[in-house]
């Protein structure tokens, strides 16, 4: 479930498909983390579009981004030393004020750990600083967890390890994959970033901005460089924006309330992902 005025942002596999090389992939990705960052997110969903990857795929885009949302002390213990993470160096820092460490009382810590496998009968295998190997830990009843997510743990000792899942860690997002239509089913208003949706002005913002009040947030959807949504759904520029000018749904509809061009002056040929992201967020998250 969402969070009240929660925020779900979704970028594709494809989503680094221009870069020349692994280290401009990772300094791109790392905006896109600083993104989900400032504007407070609580997910940031990869989905597929195989179509449009290049040499790099999701599980470059999924493990770069995830470990950009890790704390900064967590990173070696759950991620090790992988060839996705080489260029992990020019990330930007994310300034988030990571909650972990000791209980006010002294007697447990907390720290976070790495969903890697979701097994039977409720339990999870959790990369953590506890020991060198994944660890099974059993999962709160009511909790659910995805791969890849973090998750936080409740430490009483660590000889012998004696640990368990208490939530998910309050600060931060989670990076997680799914289909496109799987985020758009959540709670929220379902907004596709496009240069052929309706243009954003101010008038029309403060509307946008009280239906995702009432809504409990959004969830939005981005394009890749010279590849945009429509492209990846295999929807017609021209009818998107028939439909728009009539005030009709798009069809087949992939599951959208509204399709936006934030950029409407837009004057050069194509806008980067990492820059809609912005542009976008910083719009839709003004206040009435």
């Amino acid at each position: 479930m969402r969070t009240e005025d929660g925020l779900t942002i979704c970028v594709p596999s494809s989503v680094v498909r221009e870069a020349e090389d692994d280290r401009e992939a990772t300094r791109k990705l790392g905006y896109v983390a600083r993104a989900a960052a400032v504007f407070r997110a609580d997910r940031l969903v990869v989905f597929p579009d195989r179509e449009g990857e290049r040499r790099r795929g999701g599980e470059y885009v999924r493990t770069v981004l995830g470990y950009a949302a890790t704390p900064p002390g967590l990173r070696k213990d759950l991620w090790g030393e992988r060839d996705e993470l080489r260029y992990a160096g020019v990330l930007p820092p994310l300034r988030v004020p990571w909650r972990t460490g000791s209980t006010p009382s002294g007697g447990e810590s907390k720290t976070q750990g790495l969903v890697t496998e979701v097994g039977p009968e409720g339990r999870v295998r959790v990369n953590s600083p506890l020991r060198e190997h994944p660890i099974s830990l059993l999962v709160p009843s009511g909790m659910e967890v995805e791969q890849g997510e973090r998750v936080t743990i409740r430490v009483s000792s660590r000889e012998p390890v004696r640990a368990r899942i208490t939530g998910k860690p309050e600060d931060g997002f989670q990076v997680v994959e799914a289909d496109l239509s799987e985020a758009l089913a959540g709670d929220g208003l379902a907004v596709a970033t496009s240069r052929h949706g309706e243009e954003l002005s101010v008038s029309r913002l403060g509307t946008i901005v009280s239906d995702a009040r009432e809504a409990g947030g959004y969830t939005v959807a981005f394009g890749s460089p010279e590849r945009g949504l429509p492209e990846m759904l295999g929807l017609s520029p021209d009818g998107i924006r028939a439909a728009v000018a009539d005030g009709r749904s798009v069809e087949p509809d992939p599951g959208f309330d509204l399709w936006l061009n934030t950029i409407p002056a837009q004057a050069s040929e194509v806008v980067r992902t990492e820059e809609a992201l912005f542009v976008t967020l910083g719009s839709l998250t003004l206040t009435e």
